[in-house]
C-alpha cells in the first residue's frame, strides 16, 4: 500500500540490482522496474472503488459535507450503538488486512480534509463526516470478507451520497 497521502499516485514493480562499478563505500545499486501497474492494485480487493470513493470525496461540496454530518447520525442513532467498527478492526486484524484498513482511512480522511479546505473549512477530528468516510474506508477493506458488516458500514456514507459501487471509476485508477 502507499504511504502517501497524495491521490493520484503511480506503483511500479521493481527490483535492486547490483552495478559492475564500486565506490569505496561499497557497491551501488540500480533499479529494474519490471512493470507499472494500475493504482487501484494497492487500494486493495475493492481498489476500483476505493479510487472511486476518494475521487468523488475530493469533489465534495460544503452541503455534501454537512450532509455526511447529519447521515452518520440516521445511520448510528446513540440510542443503538452498531459494534460494526470494532468487528470490522478485527476482521481486518485477523486477516492481514490491518495496513490496509488503516492507509484507506488516511487516503479518505485526506480526501475529506481537500474537500473542506477547498470551500474555506476544516473537519474536525473525530467529527461525524469523519467517521462516515472512516467506516466507509473500513468496509473498503473487508468488503470481500463479510459483505454484510461492510454494508452495515456503509450506512452512513449511503445515505448521503449513494452507493459507492455506482460511483465512476477515475482514470488514473486504471490506467498505465
Amino acid at each position: 500500500m502507499p504511504f502517501t497521502i497524495e491521490i493520484p499516485f503511480g506503483l511500479w514493480i521493481f527490483t535492486l540490482v547490483p552495478n559492475d562499478d564500486e565506490e569505496h563505500s561499497g557497491r551501488t545499486w540500480s533499479q529494474k522496474i519490471w512493470f507499472r501497474v494500475p493504482a487501484w492494485w494497492a487500494l486493495g480487493p475493492q481498489g476500483r472503488t476505493a479510487a472511486a470513493l476518494l475521487t468523488r470525496l475530493e469533489k465534495l461540496t460544503w452541503d455534501e459535507i454537512l450532509t455526511l454530518r447529519r447521515s452518520y447520525n440516521k445511520a448510528w442513532p446513540t440510542d443503538r450503538e452498531d459494534p460494526a467498527w470494532y468487528e470490522a478492526q478485527d476482521l481486518a486484524a485477523t486477516a492481514d488486512r490491518a495496513t490496509l484498513k488503516n492507509a484507506l482511512i488516511k487516503h479518505t480522511e485526506a480526501a475529506l480534509g481537500r474537500a473542506a479546505r477547498i470551500h474555506g473549512k476544516r473537519v474536525r477530528d473525530f467529527s461525524d463526516e469523519q467517521k462516515t468516510v472512516c467506516f466507509a474506508a473500513a468496509a473498503l477493506a473487508i468488503e470481500d470478507l463479510s459483505p454484510s458488516l461492510a454494508h452495515r458500514l456503509y450506512g452512513p456514507l449511503r445515505l448521503a451520497l449513494g452507493d459507492t459501487h455506482t460511483y465512476p471509476v477515475p482514470a488514473w485508477a486504471d490506467g498505465l
